[in-house]
């Protein structure tokens, strides 16, 4: 009956050894890893916000933004410079452009066919979501610093800013142009100059028609570069 007892004062002791070494172990961690963790705790919070801003500024997934990534890059960043920069472009250029596809105002293999078979809900959430992104340099993009400087004249000499921005950053209905892809601008300034694309303003058909190929290029090279 003795042994009993002792085993069972033995046993208590254990218990109460091991609970202490355990209370003493979390103790330990908590002074060494506890600024770790509350890092972790802190971030994880953080991604949780950025998660729900992002949805509430580009909509639940699937997103209609993300059939844009393939040729437009994430975010509106394209890498190629065959594609438009969609980041950070004003909202009414957006609504206007992707009307322009929906009547066929503007032509396009790709645009046209994605702009017909979206909702106006959907239009307008892309056009939201591309107009909130921050625009990234074109660093793709290697300009020559004779044809820059070209470029930069025949910018200040047309009056280029009065309708782009000092900065050439888009307003209004008038698009972003700096950054933009060094292939897809010699596009659209010869599609401009042949009549391929039209403005109605003829404010763009005036200025590129007086233009020489060499002209259009060495406009691109500054624009691309800004």
């Amino acid at each position: 009956m003795m042994g009993t007892v002792k085993t069972r004062s033995r046993s208590r002791k254990t218990v109460v050894l091991s609970v202490w070494l355990v209370m003493t172990v979390v103790v330990v961690a908590a002074i060494v890893y506890g600024p770790e963790l509350y890092g972790l705790l802190q971030l994880g919070r953080q991604v949780n916000r950025i998660s729900q801003d992002d949805t509430l500024a580009g909509g639940r997934w699937p997103r209609p933004s993300e059939a844009c990534i393939g040729c437009h890059g994430y975010g509106g960043n394209a890498a190629s410079q065959t594609y438009p920069q969609l980041a950070g472009q004003p909202e009414p250029y957006l609504k206007q452009q992707l009307a322009a596809f929906a009547s066929g105002e503007r032509g396009d293999p790709i645009m046209t066919p994605m702009a017909l078979s979206m909702s106006q809900r959907e239009l307008d959430a892309l056009v939201t979501h591309f107009s909130k992104m921050a625009p990234l340099p074109n660093t793709t993009f290697h300009a020559d610093a004779a044809r820059v400087a070209r470029g930069e004249a025949l910018v200040k000499g047309n009056n280029c800013t009065a309708c782009h921005g000092q900065q050439l950053e888009g307003k209004d209905v008038y698009p972003r142009l700096a950054g933009q892809g060094y292939d897809y601008l010699i596009d659209q300034l010869t599609r401009f100059k042949s009549g391929a694309r039209r403005d109605a303003t003829g404010a763009m058909p005036a200025v590129i028609g007086a233009m020489s190929q060499q002209d259009i290029e060495d406009l691109a090279h500054y624009v691309a570069s800004r």
